[in-house]
């Protein structure tokens, strides 16, 4: 039998080591971008569409890049960004290199940042639009691409990445709207964000993991992830849909305090809290808002019903992922609930470092705000 000691210095380790992994890992980085295309007569318009995070990436390859919030540091390095974009992104008219006018560079509504490349039309019967700024960007960064007409026409979509960063547009037959991508489909592309976006997405594992660690049957566990399945598929949707829209600088935070409370929860009540479906629905609306910031901060599909499929490939993708983590994680959970100590010695080691990774990151995004 174990010593309070013992089990003390158990309980410190396992929290320690799990709050060192949590310390460590950036908690979720949907990592996307856009860039829109609008073909005119006599111009093409390329405007970059970045967060702030990744622009800060774009000018630094330390990690340690400035602080773009401050006005006077955004406004010193415009023409660095400015001059990145001329360089890096590359229009081809015929395979013939398309010169930009002067960039133009400035703050979008939020915590975003743009950037306008305007190119002269030529007669050219191809164009092909090359962006290298996924060399700068974190690995698994995306780009969301649409091709429209000055009228606000759909032409079509592409979701480029570092191996696949170039879309091509058939400017011959531009009104059939051809467009082509060295990529994939906008829906799989999408879907694919989902998945990546939950595996990479620690924070909402984190989450998860803190309300099935508790669970003791099967019921228990449906009725977990039917509930939070269901409440952040609620709030992804009217969010990108703008019909519910809160600010990161609440939504982040929030998010983090979840798990905070997830984790306490588990260490007062122990075994399957009451009401944890009502616990789990309420805070899937939270974190509902958290995923529907991948695509609707930048403005994607704006158009009329062009929000829809990358909505219903992104939540789809969540929801892979998400079965895919319980899939794994389940099992062993099953078979380590046979121990009789593992309820009573293990939950409250996993309890304590949940809370106390909740706790950090709550603190860390209300600073950052």
């Amino acid at each position: 039998m174990k010593s309070p000691v013992q089990y003390l210095c158990r309980l410190c380790l396992g929290s320690i080591l799990f709050v060192i992994c949590a310390f460590s890992a950036q908690a979720h980085d949907p990592g996307l971008s856009t860039a829109t295309v609008t073909v005119a007569d006599r111009q093409i318009d390329v405007l970059l569409g970045f967060a702030e995070k990744d622009v800060e990436s774009l000018l630094t390859t330390s990690g340690n890049g400035p602080d773009l919030r401050n006005a006077e540091i955004f406004e010193g390095i415009r023409r660095q960004l400015e001059s990145l974009a001329a360089r890096e992104v590359s229009l081809f008219l015929d395979e013939v290199t398309a010169l930009p006018d002067q960039p133009i560079v400035k703050r979008k509504a939020g915590r975003n940042i743009e950037i306008l490349l305007r190119f002269e039309r030529t007669k050219a019967t191809r164009a092909r639009l090359v962006s290298k700024l996924f060399e700068r960007l974190p690995s698994g960064h995306r780009e969301f691409v649409t091709v429209r007409t000055t009228s606000g026409a759909s032409l079509g979509e592409a979701m480029l990445s570092a191996k696949e960063n170039s879309v091509q547009i058939d400017l011959s037959a531009i009104a059939s709207s051809t467009v082509s991508a060295r990529g994939d489909h906008s829906f799989l592309a999408f879907l694919m964000l989902g998945v990546e976006h939950i595996l990479t997405g620690y924070d909402h594992l984190l989450f998860l993991f803190a309300l099935l660690v508790v669970c003791r049957d099967l019921r228990s566990i449906l009725t977990v992830i039917t509930c939070f399945t269901i409440a952040h598929s609620i709030t992804l949707a009217l969010s990108s849909l703008d019909v519910v829209r809160l600010p990161a600088r609440i939504v982040e935070p929030l998010i983090a305090a979840s798990i905070a409370y997830v984790g306490f929860e588990n260490l007062l009540r122990g075994d399957s809290p009451k009401w944890r479906w009502l616990i789990t629905f309420s805070f899937g609306l939270v974190h509902g808002l958290g995923f529907a910031d991948a695509l609707k901060e930048f403005g994607i599909g704006s158009g009329q019903f062009g929000i829809v499929w990358p909505l219903v490939g992104f939540n789809l993708g969540v929801e892979v992922g998400q079965l895919s983590v319980a899939a794994v994680v389940l099992p062993i959970l099953w078979q380590l609930r046979k121990n009789p100590g593992f309820a009573r010695q293990w939950v409250p080691v996993c309890s304590v470092a949940v809370t106390l990774a909740g706790s950090y990151w709550m603190v860390e995004r209300i600073l950052q705000k």
